[in-house]
């Protein structure tokens, strides 16, 4: 969920040239430089970027995002985590059929050239409370929500996680066992769990304003306490943190004063590896709109960023009207 106003490879061949047909290249010929003129590397043009590349270097552009027309409903739809194949969308609902304010739902689609399905309710994921942001890692076997269920602190947004010994096992009850040190005195919102299971972000409320940290494990017990990601983080307000697989990528929500856009946009910022501060952070292009953007999720390739959009009023009570949006780089 947003913040609060109402969340590569490229192969390169290279093929030199080689020398007439039953002559060996003597001494003489190695040192005495290019034979056929320019390098076939000039000849042949750089490799192209790849959509990840132009996130790092800064040059990443989309076309105009379009709804998830067969996931959206007349309420609150937001929240999106894709599998790495696209193929299977979890995103949070207010719609009528859910159990609670909130619940976790879940649509397939064949291939990424389809549209997706008809949603139905995750109900491995789900109580009789509210549950908001899943996330689950790269090997399918640690899952984290947001809950407010009974066991929460205060009747808040707690994160609770599942684990499971393989994908083909079912959920296992929701616990807080292993995710306990990152609890606050307000709610913890956006759990998102990295691909190797070692990091939880997320976007507490308290102490204010919402912000964004992280924290740390060293194998499949228990999280430490967080730690705020100063360099992303601003007076305004950050959440919806949403790290790439290997986590040199980061994109996120702001309430930072943005030019032309609305109360809330979508931001990201980038590092050379996976561990130290990220770089300044910069406004998503060609996404962000008058509207509220939030609920970032971008894909493993870079190529498409599934977000949330603020519509209008809301048939759930006290919940505007979000729907989901994918938004296609160029090429």
């Amino acid at each position: 969920m947003g913040v609060r106003n109402a969340r590569a490879w490229v192969l390169v061949s290279l093929v030199g040239c080689g020398f007439p047909h039953g002559e060996a290249p003597t001494a003489d010929a190695r040192d005495a430089g290019p034979i056929d003129g320019k390098p076939d590397a000039d000849i042949d043009g750089p490799a192209s970027l790849t959509c990840y590349d132009k996130w790092l270097d800064g040059s990443i552009r989309f076309d105009t995002a379009v709804p998830l027309a067969t996931v959206n409903s007349p309420a609150y739809d937001r929240d999106p985590f894709l599998s790495d194949d696209e193929l299977t969308l979890y995103f949070s609902s207010a719609r009528a059929t859910t159990s609670g304010p909130l619940d976790v739902w879940v649509v397939l689609r064949s291939s990424t050239a389809d549209p997706f399905g008809t949603p139905t309710r995750a109900t491995e994921f789900n109580s009789g409370d509210s549950e908001s942001k899943l996330s689950i890692t790269g090997n399918g076997l640690v899952a984290v929500v947001g809950s407010d269920r009974p066991g929460s602190t205060s009747a808040s947004l707690d994160v609770w996680q599942s684990v499971r010994n393989t994908v083909n096992d079912a959920w296992p009850a929701m616990s807080r066992t292993h995710v306990m040190m990152v609890e606050t005195s307000g709610s913890e919102h956006d759990p998102t769990i990295s691909a190797d299971g070692m990091h939880l972000y997320l976007a507490p409320d308290s102490p204010g304003p919402q912000h964004i940290v992280m924290s740390t494990r060293q194998s499949t017990g228990d999280f430490g306490a967080p730690m705020s990601l100063t360099e992303l983080n601003t007076p305004s307000g950050e959440s919806d943190p949403s790290p790439t697989p290997d986590e040199r990528i980061i994109v996120f929500s702001s309430s930072r004063p943005t030019a032309g856009a609305g109360a809330g946009n979508l931001y990201y910022a980038t590092r050379a590896g996976n561990t130290g501060p990220f770089g300044a952070p910069r406004p998503v292009p060609d996404v962000n709109t008058n509207a509220d953007e939030g609920d970032p999720h971008l894909t493993s390739d870079g190529c498409r960023l599934y977000f949330g959009r603020y519509t209008g009023p809301s048939s759930a009570a006290n919940q505007g009207d979000w729907d989901l949006f994918v938004a296609t780089a160029m090429p």
